[in-house]
């Protein structure tokens, strides 16, 4: 398979399926709040989606280095669809509610790092940043088209209380559209596992051993975690300020459309700036939206969100190019799953412990607890030697 013909396969995949991870995100919220939660549930059910896939990440990046990372994502998307289903068949209770995010959080881990494991192999003699600015911008378009698609539904026979069902409906189409490219990547990731099969094989101990990893690990579960925390908090912020569930769609979408709009030739941007220095300015950038996205109202919100698409658009497909540049081909998919185990163990510890001691002081109490993470990320990344690496130039080849 050609590299644009890849591209466009896995990047279709990659909006579709995050179109739905981030609008079961947001109907989870307003589910939990539907049953009379607070914020330490709706913190724990953020911790819930990471749960099982702390023990499963890094298993599931060795896998990939062996049967490719396209099949581990069609697996992950039935998982998640699965998920899904739970939630529309069953009754709804508090505890149904864990299950299905403990499922389709399963489920999602499972795409992720298959599609970024697919990415590593397929950019090999390329650029990691160009490669993964490709898979991040496509994450992004699927952000910009999932809240606004799922609160609409959620709204059409209400503007009052969103129908999460509606919601919920949504986001499983938006997971079985995205289930048949598995026949588009299938062939070219086969030929692509030939080759690693073929590599020298390298130790589990050789991803433990690569030089300054815990530094990407920790930034990269930093931005993560804010995702999360925004997703799961903004309900709360907006049901505070009196906000339509629309218009949080719409607010979610614009933060979307920046972030895509950041990783926009990204290959060329890191090659003149560095990623040291765009970490810095994008996670600060993300400090001071925090500190002010509190006392903002709809209108306010939006410079927020801008300043927001910025911060959580160019870490990402950054860190996720730090990690594989400084381990070895080899064990690419094993890097990967480490990475995600990170973030995972991060995104549990970090929301509950922002609902235990923040969620009782307010929304200021909760947003300024996520901007000081960030602020700890930033600190790593100035005091990082590896940051500044680029992979090795040019475009990333078929």
């Amino acid at each position: 398979m050609t590299g644009p013909a890849w591209r466009a396969a896995l990047s279709t995949q990659a909006a579709l399926s995050q179109a739905s991870w981030v609008g079961v995100r947001l109907m989870v919220g307003y589910r939990a709040l539907e049953l009379g939660g607070d914020p330490l549930l709706l913190a724990a059910l953020a911790a819930s989606f990471a749960v099982p896939t702390i023990v499963a990440a890094l298993p599931a990046g060795r896998i990939c280095d062996r049967v490719g990372g396209s099949t581990v994502a069609f697996a992950g998307l039935l998982i998640a669809s699965a998920g899904a289903i739970v939630v529309l068949a069953l009754p709804s209770t508090v505890l149904l509610l864990f299950a299905a995010t403990l499922t389709i959080g399963l489920g999602h881990l499972y795409v992720m790092i298959g599609q970024q494991t697919f990415v590593a192999h397929a950019s090999r003699g390329g650029s990691m940043d160009s490669g993964f600015g490709t898979l991040s911008a496509a994450a992004s378009i699927g952000q910009l088209i999932g809240p606004p698609a799922v609160t609409i539904a959620a709204t059409l026979a209400t503007r009052d209380e969103p129908d999460t069902t509606a919601g919920f409906a949504v986001c499983l189409a938006f997971t079985v559209l995205a289930t048949p490219l598995i026949l588009f990547l299938r062939r070219g990731d086969a030929h692509r596992r030939a080759a690693t099969v073929k590599a020298p094989r390298a130790p589990l101990s050789a991803v433990m051993k690569a030089p300054e990893l815990w530094r990407a690990l920790a930034v990269s579960g930093a931005v993560l975690v804010t995702v999360d925390l925004l997703y799961t908090f903004v309900p709360l912020w907006a049901v505070d300020k009196g906000i339509a569930p629309v218009t949080v769609g719409l607010l979610l979408a614009l933060r979307a459309v920046v972030s895509v709009v950041s990783r926009l030739g990204l290959a060329r941007i890191v090659a003149r700036f560095g990623r040291r220095t765009l970490l810095i300015v994008a996670m600060l950038m993300g400090v001071a939206s925090l500190v002010a996205l509190p006392f903002a109202n709809q209108w306010g919100a939006i410079p927020v969100m801008i300043a927001l698409g910025i911060a959580l658009g160019l870490p990402q497909p950054l860190t996720m190019a730090w990690t594989t540049a400084i381990t070895p081909p080899a064990v690419h998919g094993a890097a990967l799953g480490l990475r995600l185990t990170a973030n995972r163990v991060l995104q549990v510890l970090i929301p509950v412990s922002v609902g235990l001691a923040a969620g009782p002081f307010g929304l200021v109490a909760i947003f300024w607890s996520n901007a000081a993470v960030l602020a700890v990320g930033v600190a790593i990344v100035a005091t990082s030697r590896t940051s500044d690496r680029d992979g090795p130039g040019g475009e990333t080849s078929g």
